[in-house]
């Protein structure tokens, strides 16, 4: 909850991988609470009072994604409505006449969007900024796990991590209203 407070401030991108993270680490300890809490939330080196109010937080979650239907797979809604309103921040910027830095990243992202889309068998309506943050959660998994990552997907990999990170930077500026589109 700390954390997650602080990503969603800092960085969009940042927040919707933890939240996904968050979402897997349920799913893996089978929403038991009694476990989150022994095992993960005792853990946290933080007041004992936080440590209840991050496990409230989390039963909270677990309970939204009961409701949502998201226990197997998926994301919660409130995680789906921001990919979608970073996707479409994402065209804004590529059409404003402001932001060549972040059209140039686009550029040399484009082809391997394409490419892990047609890898990962995604169908061709899912938004682009979903297919970047699948890529780079799933490269967070792999280097979590500890196996190997060619060459070739680490540099397709980059040029996304590059279009996201300035995606993200922009998107904090553009909420500080710092910036204009």
């Amino acid at each position: 909850m700390i954390i997650a407070r602080q990503k969603r401030k800092e960085n969009i991108a940042e927040y919707i991988l933890y939240m996904w993270q968050l979402e897997d680490l349920f799913r893996a300890y089978n929403f038991q609470m009694d476990k989150i809490n022994r095992e993960i939330v005792s853990e946290y080196k933080v007041s004992a009072g936080e440590k209840v109010e991050i496990g409230n937080w989390y039963a909270e979650l677990i309970e939204s994604m009961r409701a949502e239907k998201v226990l197997e797979q998926g994301h919660l809604q409130i995680l789906d409505s921001l990919v979608d309103d970073l996707n479409d921040f994402h065209f804004r910027m590529i059409e404003s006449p402001f932001h060549s830095d972040y059209q140039e990243l686009y550029q040399d992202a484009v082809h391997n969007i394409s490419d892990f889309r047609l890898k990962m068998k995604i169908r061709e309506k899912i938004a682009d900024m979903e297919v970047c943050l699948t890529v780079l959660y799933g490269y967070m998994l792999m280097k979590m796990k500890k196996r190997p990552v060619s060459d070739d997907t680490i540099e397709a990999i980059e040029t996304i991590r590059r279009m996201i990170a300035l995606l993200a930077s922009k998107h904090k500026a553009f909420e500080e209203g710092s910036i204009e589109l």
